[in-house]
């Protein structure tokens, strides 16, 4: 057993988890604070319509977000089998195939975007007023950053495979704290626009990829970083995108909803439609700030859970679990507690404008007030990915925004008015959360069969399980 790896299916659950989740919430709370002084920087400094611009251009980040998850959730739920089950050649082949594809989509995807904005601004009505900014914004994002996003995070992702979540945390938070760094100096100091948050977050990619690659070639690493090294495997391939599809679904659902609710504000006639988008835009940046724990603790959750499903160490499977969802669970009642009783304070960061202020508080109590039930769907879903069931994966990543939010935006805003917007949220979390659990149980159910079905002598392992 690998002395990099072992410790996943040998420590007790409850410390393993925890001890995995809060290094990579740390380092992804700090990593996050670029999108809030951004989102600061741009709506205080060059003002809201800026911001609103920056929110035009957050689906498409959403999209190449997708893709890139695509590539390291596949391939980190096939590694971490690999390494439970002590197939450390097959892992480190995963790893090759992942960076050259990670490679090829990284150029495609990035073309695609550069050469085609004018058509994409178009096709999601940006207005004549935020067309200027969101233009500034992605630009440099399609020429530079997209390619080094597909590059940069694959390292990441091998990482959180083999369970190095201190190694995770350093590199987030250092450049982190250089992105926050450079928007000052290109926003405030060297006066930028929104360009400047761009390159500063282009900048601080460059040192993080500089960083992680660091630790794998001081031997710092079980995993090495390889490219084209071992003979190309279509099946490997293959493999890595069927099992990153659920990720890339539930992403560029994200993405589509986002932009799709820009487009219907921007087609109601009794508001004003730029100030909408951009207090959505602050909504979103809340969000994303808000779910950081959670995608740690997801992280932690599908390392655990995919190595000893791999290791055939069926208890401890149930065990993380249980600790993953009652963490999960909490944690969202907290944030949604938080954002609906005393959001003003916390939006109130961002601008001292009162409108924008208010209008931001109503958004607000919609979208938070089952973030619960939301997070704990999203942990069930990432069970079935990190055991490579892909059928169950893929359609839980898809329920809660193509078949229950998308049709939700269509029909409920057309009966109820800029009201029925907003309760696609609370009607797609709760019908979402009543889903997932069905198939929990069931597969909690099948977990308890194979355990049962063992003849190895891991029994020793549940006299640590949570009852």
């Amino acid at each position: 057993m690998s002395q990099h790896t072992g410790h996943l299916g040998t420590k007790p659950i409850l410390g393993l988890f925890f001890g995995m989740a809060a290094p990579i919430a740390v380092g992804m709370l700090v990593h996050g604070l670029y999108n809030v002084v951004d989102a600061i920087f741009v709506t205080r400094i060059v003002g809201i319509d800026a911001m609103g611009g920056i929110s035009i251009v957050f689906p498409i980040q959403m999209l190449v977000f997708a893709v890139m998850t695509l590539i390291g959730h596949g391939m980190a739920s096939i590694v971490s089998r690999h390494l439970g089950a002590k197939n450390d050649e097959a892992a480190q082949a995963t790893t090759d195939m992942a960076l050259r594809l990670s490679l090829v989509l990284g150029i495609v995807v990035s073309a695609a975007i550069y050469f085609n904005m004018a058509a994409i601004f178009e096709f999601i009505g940006v207005s004549e007023t935020l067309a200027p900014y969101a233009y500034e914004y992605l630009t440099p994002l399609a020429l530079i950053g997209f390619p080094l996003i597909f590059i940069g995070n694959l390292p990441g992702d091998i990482l959180r495979a083999e369970g190095k979540a201190m190694i995770m945390m350093i590199s987030m938070v250092l450049s982190a704290l250089v992105n926050i760094a450079l928007d000052a100096i290109f926003i405030y100091g060297l006066d930028m626009g929104v360009a400047g948050a761009a390159y500063g977050t282009i900048l601080s990619q460059v040192f993080g990829i500089a960083l992680v690659m660091y630790f794998f070639l001081t031997g710092k690493t079980h995993l090495k970083i390889t490219l084209f090294v071992y003979k190309f495997d279509w099946q490997v391939v293959k493999n890595i995108v069927i099992l990153g599809i659920p990720i890339l679904i539930s992403h560029a659902g994200v993405s589509i909803f986002i932009g799709f609710t820009n487009y219907s504000l921007s087609q109601f006639a009794d508001i004003n439609n730029d100030l909408y988008i951009s207090a959505y835009g602050l909504i979103g940046r809340c969000v994303m700030f808000s779910i950081l724990p959670l995608i740690a603790m997801t992280i932690a959750f599908q390392t655990i859970a995919g190595y000893n499903y791999g290791a055939q160490l069926y208890g401890r499977v149930r065990q993380v679990i249980k600790v993953g969802l009652i963490a999960c669970m909490s944690y969202g009642t907290c944030m949604s507690l938080l954002m609906i009783l005393v959001p003003k304070p916390i939006i109130g960061i961002f601008s001292n404008d009162v409108e924008l202020i208010n209008v931001t508080t109503s958004i607000a109590l919609w979208v938070f007030i089952f973030f619960p039930l939301s997070n704990a769907h999203a942990l069930i879903s990432a069970l079935f990915q990190a055991i490579g069931k892909a059928r169950q994966a893929i359609f839980l990543s898809s329920l809660r925004i193509y078949f229950l939010m998308l049709p939700a935006l269509i029909v409920l805003p057309a009966l109820y008015g800029l009201d029925g917007l907003w309760w696609a949220y609370p009607m797609a979390d709760i019908i979402a959360f009543t889903v997932v659990l069905y198939f929990l149980f069931r597969e909690r159910r099948n977990l308890n069969r194979l355990d049962l079905g063992q003849a190895q002598p891991n029994t020793k392992d549940k006299s640590h399980e949570l009852r």
